[in-house]
């Protein structure tokens, strides 16, 4: 099809008129077109670099460490095939060393390794609550804290 077809339609018997097929490619061209425009558009409009400001840290490592290990005594889990009595995280993690890192924007990530396995909390910094931070998917049998 010819876009002169299109904008000048043929005159007499042979005159095309609005059928699906036209009406269908018609709205193809004129989407691509928008695409096109927006595209342009966006990134003109969306080309500076935005920058987060930095949270300086009100807690240390101990105290956010601590919280965790507090939040630790209020969790139970039921082991790694979920068959075992019902067990206190603490317990589990009791000889594990916790880690600490400060992550710039108002939280903490405390983490600790059991069976072949590193867990992660998030600490808010201004007012130290702790929840779990499973992004870390692993193959290996888990425990719930």
């Amino acid at each position: 099809m010819n876009i002169l077809d299109i904008l000048a339609p043929r005159v007499g018997r042979n005159r095309r008129q609005m059928k699906k097929g036209l009406l269908a490619k018609t709205g193809f061209y004129v989407s691509v077109a928008a695409f096109i425009v927006f595209a342009g558009v966006s990134y003109f409009l969306f080309d500076k670099d935005r920058t987060v400001p930095e949270i300086p840290a009100t807690r240390t490592e101990a105290e956010v460490i601590g919280e965790a290990k507090a939040y630790l005594e209020t969790v139970t889990h039921f082991g790694l095939e979920l068959k075992d009595p019902e067990t206190k995280c603490a317990e589990t993690f009791e000889d594990a060393v916790f880690k600490a890192d400060y992550l710039k924007y108002g939280s903490w990530r405390v983490n600790a390794f059991y069976t072949k396995v590193r867990y992660y909390w998030r600490v808010d910094d201004a007012s130290l609550v702790v929840t779990r931070d499973d992004w870390l998917k692993s193959d290996n049998p888990t425990i719930t804290c």
